[in-house]
């Protein structure tokens, strides 16, 4: 079932967009949004209701919704689209544009006919939008999309218990009895990472030696920036599909793999995740950062000082956005 407005058409229920007799794939938590704001109309959604409906039994902060939702009136006005999409509604959550409102109301209830597409061979290309959707669901019904996102949940909480444990019994000691971290054998706690209720966001940092970077991640929590750590590449695509972050910081070499953060930044590209992303190494050479930009990252930081000038101005900027909605 379509949901037709002027400019474009919707459904929510097989998470199709069609702008301009074009099929355009969007990121799944798009379309549930569009949903929340279609059936709430011509009331607002509450950031709550939001975050419990498209991030469901995960904990992410109001700033994965105000960057989707900041991300959502981007990508519409990429493709072509010139009509305002949502409203903000301070302080309290998002409602369907006034523009979208009236034709929405105008057309009463949504109708079955599907758009039509252009032939074969010229749907949009969208590698420059957010990650694709995985062509096996695009049958399914949006309940049956809610229960598979459940137990994809389920099965990331287990392997989240089993990182835990492996921490806890490995990670954990082993720092607690390095000679060269005292900060660590006073405060165990270090190593267990959580933001504070008002944090403006969230960095994953993926780094198999984290005692080297004790003070930096400890500046950017004085800065109220979450920092939550990783040891492996694995590890760090598991907590990126699961949780929302506003960056990754990784190392350059893990274990045996001399390029290892370089590795996991073209990943993350090529399946379509836009995260910003630092490398943080010892060396420094203009081919890291030929590399690393050509790769899609957004910098390398060789210390301390050159790191907090790379990360802290696109938090600040993040928030202003934040404030101004």
């Amino acid at each position: 079932m379509y949901t037709h407005f002027e400019e474009f058409s919707i459904s929510t229920e097989t998470f199709e967009l069609v702008i301009a007799n074009e099929l355009v794939q969007l990121d799944e938590r798009v379309f549930l949004l569009f949903k929340l704001l279609i059936e709430d109309y011509p009331a607002h959604c509450s950031k709550q209701r939001c975050l419990d409906c498209i991030w469901p039994n995960t904990v992410v902060s109001d700033m994965s919704l105000a960057k989707l939702v900041s991300d959502t009136r981007k990508l519409f006005k990429k493709v072509g689209c010139q009509a305002s999409i949502i409203e903000t509604v301070h302080g309290r959550g998002y409602r369907l544009s006034k523009e979208l409102g009236q034709q929405l109301s105008n057309a009463n209830t949504p109708v079955d006919s599907e758009p039509q597409l252009l032939p074969s061979g010229h749907e949009q290309t969208t590698g420059e939008l957010s990650a694709k959707i995985p062509a096996q669901e695009e049958s399914l019904s949006f309940t049956e999309k809610i229960l598979a996102q459940k137990g994809n949940l389920i099965v990331g909480v287990l392997l989240l218990i089993f990182m835990v444990f492996t921490l806890n019994h490995y990670l954990i000691p082993s720092v607690l009895k390095s000679a060269q971290t005292p900060l660590l054998k006073n405060n165990p706690q270090e190593v267990v990472y959580s933001q504070s209720p008002d944090a403006i966001g969230r960095i994953l940092w993926v780094d198999d030696h984290p005692d080297n970077n004790v003070e930096e991640r400890e500046a950017f929590r004085q800065q109220n920036i979450g920092v939550y750590s990783t040891t492996s590449t694995d590890e760090a695509l598991l907590l990126l599909s699961i949780y929302g972050y506003e960056m990754v910081i990784s190392d350059m070499g893990r274990g045996e793999e001399p390029i290892a953060g370089l590795k996991l930044l073209r990943v993350l590209r090529e399946s379509g995740t836009e995260i910003p992303y630092i490398i943080y190494t010892l060396n420094d050479t203009p081919e890291l950062h030929d590399a690393v930009s050509k790769s899609g990252g957004q910098g390398v930081a060789v210390d301390a000082e050159s790191l907090l000038n790379l990360v802290i101005p696109h938090f600040i900027t993040l928030e202003s956005e934040v404030k101004n909605q």
